[in-house]
């Protein structure tokens, strides 16, 4: 086996692993949406925003929206795309990156 075959072999483990992170990703978008939106309402300022409309947060919700479809829609490209391109294969660890921070933006931006 040359040093060649060894290193595409490597790129196409390191591929995989990446799909497949972004798959695990995926799912778990909306039931990281519920449980902070539950932690949330759960809270006391959550609470007072709810029942009185005091405290609540001054961040515009078209923001979470916003993350919610970036983290989304990049899972969805890094999950689904086919990786026989050499450029598929490249794009594939920015589009985790991107869904991973939109993911903890979406987290953030619901509890705060």
């Amino acid at each position: 086996m040359s040093r060649t075959d060894t290193s595409v072999d490597k790129s196409i483990i390191e591929d995989r692993a990446r799909q497949r992170s972004a798959r695990v990703a995926l799912l778990l978008l909306v039931p990281t949406v519920l449980v902070c939106g539950f932690l949330y309402v759960a809270s006391d300022t959550g609470g007072r925003c709810i029942t009185y409309g005091d405290g609540c947060s001054r961040v515009p919700d078209a923001w979470a929206y916003t993350a919610f479809a970036v983290s989304a829609v990049c899972g969805s490209l890094a999950a689904g795309a086919p990786g026989h391109r050499r450029g598929m294969r490249a794009a594939r660890g920015g589009l985790l990156a991107v869904q991973l921070l939109a993911h903890a933006a979406v987290a953030a931006l619901i509890v705060s």
